[in-house]
């Protein structure tokens, strides 16, 4: 191709370029004002649709009491999960936390006759979001004072000997251990057991360590949470 004709190609192509470029921009000028409106408008539509339509949604929350006066403790098992109930549009619901938790100052529930009713003053929900429903609604919650008791340990075992031998003594050390926890639990425990030891393979004198397991949660086991227990075995002899 001659270099004359190529450069009435580029001119060609590069007015018709402008020529679209001036349409554009004339094009948007026409009506600015208009448009922009109509664009404010669509979008004020947009997010009345998505926002402004109410949905209703299930969580799981959870429990949790601060400040709860020192000596005092609770001493009844509380719900881990509480299911809740809320109604908001989806802009509010992207707000929320995905872990919601009823927060209750302790020192208030020494007047409430061991009764606590739940409701949305204890959740913090971003605004537009409203509870609906609470299950459960009512938790009783026992507080009681701690106390310091030293309670008798028991051994458990599992399994049995080898045929032809038997436990002939046991022995452990300490025999009792130092817990802490509500009056009222701690009152009612006799003894503190061990985790099962197994005796299936025991066939001589043997020394072992033995866990000892928590009653409850709400216990709490001081020092030696381990103890040393001797076991002496015999052999049954045969008959001559």
């Amino acid at each position: 191709m001659a270099p004359r004709k190529l450069i009435i190609i580029v001119r060609m192509t590069t007015a018709t370029m402008n020529k679209n470029l001036r349409n554009i921009i004339n094009i948007i000028k026409d009506n600015f004002w208009l448009k922009l409106i109509s664009l404010f408008i669509a979008i004020f539509i947009w997010i009345y649709v998505i926002g402004g339509k109410k949905y209703d949604i299930n969580l799981h929350a959870g429990l949790k009491i601060y400040a709860l006066p020192k000596g005092l403790a609770i001493s009844n098992t509380l719900p881990k999960k509480i299911i809740v109930k809320l109604r908001g549009s989806k802009i509010s619901f992207m707000k929320l936390n995905k872990k919601i938790y009823f927060r209750i100052n302790g020192s208030s529930l020494l007047s409430k006759k061991n009764t606590l009713i739940l409701g949305q003053s204890y959740l913090n929900l971003p605004s537009g979001i409203r509870v609906i429903r609470i299950y459960p609604k009512i938790i009783p919650v026992i507080i009681s004072r701690v106390v310091v008791k030293y309670i008798k340990i028991l051994p458990i075992f599992k399994g049995k000997f080898k045929k032809g031998y038997y436990l002939k003594n046991i022995s452990f050390f300490p025999q009792y251990v130092k817990i802490k926890g509500p009056k009222d639990i701690v009152d009612n425990l006799s003894v503190i057991t061990t985790k099962k030891i197994n005796i299936s393979n025991v066939n001589n004198n043997e020394s072992v360590r033995a866990e000892l397991l928590d009653p409850t949660k709400l216990i709490k086991i001081l020092y030696n949470r381990k103890i040393n227990i001797n076991l002496i075995v015999g052999r049954i002899k045969k008959n001559a």
